[in-house]
């Protein structure tokens, strides 16, 4: 007696119509709002944005965070960079110049991808705009958005 309405609970919902589907791709997973910095690390030679607790910071904070490289925890992840060493920067929501270190012809492609990217988000997040709207000035190269990068 006590199975029957337990049977009923299971033939209604078996009977919903619904069918099983296999797993479809549909992206990364929403992010909503995130709160501190972004920054952009090389993992698996792909540009992958981290997420620090520190901030929101200005483009400039964002990248002096960049160039001390990933923490350790990050690099158990596989997270590395391509930022060359002894490299100083000076940076701001426009753009970007390097002070001391390699010039920016000899900086490596992903490099300047971290940076572009790093700053862009750092930027679109104080703006409150989509990270893809911000263009950033490279030296000797022009403007370049983040979808330059990846």
């Amino acid at each position: 007696m006590r199975t029957w309405p337990l049977a009923l609970l299971l033939a209604a919902c078996a009977a919903c119509g619904v069918g099983p589907t296999d797993v479809i791709p549909a992206g990364e997973p929403a992010r909503g709002f995130i709160q501190g910095t972004r920054l952009y690390f090389v993992q698996h030679d792909r540009l992958t944005s981290v997420t620090r607790p520190e901030g929101p910071l200005e483009a400039a904070g964002a990248v002096e965070l960049l160039a001390d490289g990933p923490t350790s925890k990050e690099r158990e992840r596989s997270f590395t960079t391509r930022l060359p060493e002894n490299t100083a920067i000076e940076a701001n929501d426009d753009g970007f110049t390097l002070v001391k270190g390699v010039s920016v012809t000899r900086l490596p492609r992903m490099a300047t991808g971290q940076l572009v990217c790093t700053i862009a988000a750092a930027t679109a997040a104080k703006r409150g705009v989509d990270l893809d709207d911000v263009r950033v000035s490279v030296p000797g190269e022009g403007q370049a958005r983040c979808a330059d990068f990846t």
